[in-house]
């Protein structure tokens, strides 16, 4: 019960005036990256029926159970999904980082990571490295429901999406933005790798970011949709940081408390709305 109750506090605390305060678009510091056709910024992985099929009808169907959604790493996102996700991101300035729509490209990211100057190459080829070799030897493509799925690797300043929700599209562009606009990125992204601390606070900056963003668009069916399915995907961090500390991550537990959190504040978005446009 004790443990039900610190889950309730965290993640009330951290959404409590999401959608209420203005929206702040995305100036970030450095867009040094210059796209061509040959590597364009935004880039859709071929077809392969079976391959997703497995992806998203075996690996996926914890993820699709967890959140209760079964648009969760089906490895089929919409054009309207990536429409929305590229106008978010043209909005905030966020020139230099690629975004991958159900695709798996080793080479191609390797290649970014050593490109990428924001950070240096001591966290680059460390921690930057640990990623890219679990995303290059357990493709996401396939295993995106069992290790995470859809996600920013703030290495390479990547966006990978598996999910056709388009709150969880922009909650990945949020943590793009969240680090575009870090002056001093190396320590940002070192404080990201750090356990209980770091997933914490860039989640929840992330989310927030998401549903201020619908909020500034007055898209109410999306907030919603972000109570429903942002909400309950942050209290399994919750779950996990406690877990780390306390016993081990139960994810399964974690997340009855963030869905039941999620849809009580989603009643409550006509309020919170009309306090905003006052």
């Amino acid at each position: 019960m004790k443990i039900l109750q610190i889950f309730l506090i965290l993640i009330a605390v951290n959404y409590c005036s999401s959608i209420e305060k203005p929206y702040n678009y995305g100036n970030p510091y450095y867009n040094g990256v210059v796209f061509s056709e040959s590597d364009p910024q935004f880039e859709s992985g071929e077809p392969y029926v079976i391959v997703d099929s497995i992806g998203s009808y075996f690996f996926a169907i914890f993820s699709k159970i967890l959140l209760w959604d079964r648009r969760i790493n089906n490895h089929a996102i919409s054009e309207e999904s990536k429409k929305i996700l590229i106008r978010y991101m043209q909005e905030n300035n966020l020139k230099s980082t690629k975004v991958r729509f159900n695709q798996y490209a080793p080479i191609s990211e390797w290649k970014r990571l050593s490109q990428n100057q924001k950070i240096p190459g001591t966290l680059r080829y460390t921690v930057g490295t640990i990623s890219l070799l679990a995303y290059t030897f357990i493709p996401d493509r396939v295993f995106a429901g069992i290790i995470g799925g859809d996600h920013y690797n703030p290495f390479t300043d990547t966006i990978n999406v598996y999910s056709d929700v388009p709150v969880i599209l922009i909650h990945e562009g949020g943590h793009a933005k969240d680090f575009a606009q870090r002056q001093y990125v190396t320590l940002y992204a070192a404080i990201y790798a750090i356990p209980v601390v770091g997933s914490l606070y860039h989640e929840a900056r992330a989310t927030d970011d998401a549903m201020n963003y619908f909020a500034e668009k007055n898209q109410e069916d999306q907030l919603k949709e972000s109570y429903e399915i942002l909400t309950p995907a942050y209290s399994t961090y919750v779950g996990g940081a406690i877990g780390d500390i306390i016993l081990n991550p139960i994810t399964t537990a974690a997340i009855i408390p963030g869905h039941i959190y999620g849809r009580y504040k989603k009643k409550s978005i006509p309020e919170q709305m009309a306090r905003r446009k006052k």
